[in-house]
């Protein structure tokens, strides 16, 4: 029991760690490449904000997108497992979450400041809340493959993430947008 505990805490540990690597390297990226990931135009700029603030956004098609792009994550993630490759899929994951995740962060705060901060807050709340425990989850699954009933919890999260995405969201968005 305490070396099932021990193994458990590592694989988390190495997930924290493989996502703050890719953290600090998208971070890294933005910095040393700043004309080509932050100065392109419609890369986060004032004039897509601004139309964002008077788009309409029909849910039921982002709902669609968001979903095919989770659980396409997801069952990629399984196939992996499934073929024994779970753990370097679980690594590769969080590495690429914290690397996408710095990226954003780091060219909003370049282009506004800390309104920023502000604007990826936006970006990621509310939906994060539940689509984080859920891929967790996941990538325990994966790395331990325990009962299925695990599994189905995650797809849970995952999806009230995406219905979060897609319905509350923008709305969000769209207020932040207002404020910067």
């Amino acid at each position: 029991m305490q070396i099932k505990r021990k193994m458990r805490y590592r694989g988390q540990a190495v997930w924290a760690a493989a996502f703050l690597a890719g953290f600090l390297a998208g971070i890294a990226a933005v910095c040393f490449l700043p004309t080509q990931l932050v100065s392109a135009p419609g890369f986060l700029d004032a004039a897509s904000f601004a139309r964002l603030k008077s788009l309409k956004i029909d849910a039921i098609p982002l709902f669609c997108y968001a979903l095919r792009q989770r659980m396409t994550a997801a069952f990629f993630l399984i196939l992996l497992a499934l073929a024994g490759l779970g753990g370097v899929g679980a690594g590769l994951f969080s590495f690429w979450c914290g690397a996408s995740a710095g990226m954003v962060m780091t060219a909003l705060s370049l282009r506004y400041g800390p309104g920023g901060l502000l604007l990826f807050a936006g970006c990621v709340l509310p939906q994060q809340l539940f689509l984080i425990p859920g891929f967790l989850l996941l990538l325990e699954w994966t790395t331990q493959k325990k009962e299925k009933k695990r599994l189905l919890f995650s797809f849970f999260f995952l999806l009230f993430g995406c219905l979060l995405e897609s319905y509350v969201n923008p709305m969000l968005l769209k207020f932040v947008s207002n404020l910067i």
